[in-house]
């Protein structure tokens, strides 16, 4: 079971990445990583082993402002995987908050593309 918080802190083209066992796992800045299967192994690693005891409510927060097409890729994988994991246990709560600038419709409407093909609703936040 995991007991300590892992924080990934941000780069010029990585964002800083939290992984809270109390069901927080947030990404916040720009994903255009070098070496995104480094970049992402550890979070991939973190994210098998909360599942074998999710809190309660697990909460997927997503705050890029800017993502390139292997970024895409990437968090596209990464948050099926979550899902899967969460519909196989289906018994706890999960949610996915989408947050995108007021001006930016080009990252609104990456959050529309990701809901879309992973069939689930996000909860779309503006940020003012």
């Amino acid at each position: 079971m995991i007991k300590n918080q892992q924080i990934i802190l941000p780069t010029k083209n990585t964002p800083e990445v939290i992984l809270d066992p109390k069901g927080t796992i947030k990404f916040t800045g720009r994903l255009i990583p070098e070496n995104a299967e480094d970049f992402f192994n550890p979070i991939e690693e973190w994210i098998n082993e909360y599942f074998k005891n999710p809190a309660e409510i697990t909460i997927v927060e997503i705050c890029i402002e800017y993502i390139n097409s292997t970024g895409t890729t990437y968090l596209l994988d990464i948050i099926h995987k979550i899902t899967c994991i969460h519909l196989q246990k289906n018994t706890k709560k999960f949610a996915i908050n989408w947050y995108y600038r007021d001006e930016d419709e080009d990252m609104l409407e990456k959050g529309r593309f990701f809901s879309m093909d992973l069939g689930l609703p996000f909860n779309y936040i503006k940020i003012i």
